[in-house]
């Protein structure tokens, strides 16, 4: 029988503040877009930040420290049994805050895991599919980029880009429902397995 491997919590030298997230589905490829613009804080300097992440391909990150100029990734290493990624950057990221930004993509999944699809027929008796989340219990990061350990905390604002004939439903109060993206107020310090962004 294979030898376990020990869990190695995340690092702590780069943590989440908010995360600005914003997620495209397309219910017809079963794929979706993302846009991460999270707020943190360096808290020893560093010229790597690793994540949680599954099941999704970043295309470009940066990292624009407060009051200085962006700093692109040089490189992206997944760790895939482990389910992180190493963002790799030129020089070392000083201490302070600052915006980790990140655009990704991803596969809205049947597995039931992270931002995956769901089948329903409606009234008229047409086939359809939602764009759904479930977060549990460490599944966030098959939906975008994360810190996703129970201690690790901050706030959310999220927005979805959905068709108009669709309708998105959260577990916290829109804003404003006439404009696409759809956002909802900002979710309080949580972990991202309560986050409910779903839209179908």
């Amino acid at each position: 029988m294979p030898e376990r491997r020990p869990f190695v919590r995340l690092p702590t030298d780069v943590t989440p503040v908010n995360y600005g997230l914003c997620l495209k589905p397309d219910l017809i490829d079963f794929t979706f877009e993302g846009k991460l613009e999270a707020v943190v804080e360096v808290t020893q300097s560093t010229n790597q930040i690793v994540m949680n992440c599954a099941d999704i391909d970043i295309i470009t990150a940066s990292f624009c420290p407060l009051g200085a100029e962006e700093i692109n990734a040089t490189g992206f290493n997944y760790q895939n049994e482990d389910e992180k990624v190493t963002l790799s950057f030129p020089s070392a990221l000083q201490k302070g805050s600052g915006t980790l930004k990140i655009d990704f993509v991803g596969e809205l999944n049947d597995k039931m895991k992270g931002f995956y699809r769901s089948k329903y027929t409606t009234a008229a008796g047409e086939v359809r599919y939602a764009a759904v989340t479930q977060f549990e219990a460490t599944d966030a990061r098959r939906a975008f980029p994360c810190w996703d350990e129970p201690a690790i905390k901050a706030t959310f604002d999220i927005s979805l880009i959905v068709p108009k004939d669709r309708v998105t439903l959260s577990n916290m109060r829109h804003l404003d429902l006439s404009r696409n993206p759809i956002e909802w107020c900002p979710w309080c310090l949580v972990h991202p397995v309560l986050l409910k962004p779903p839209c179908g």
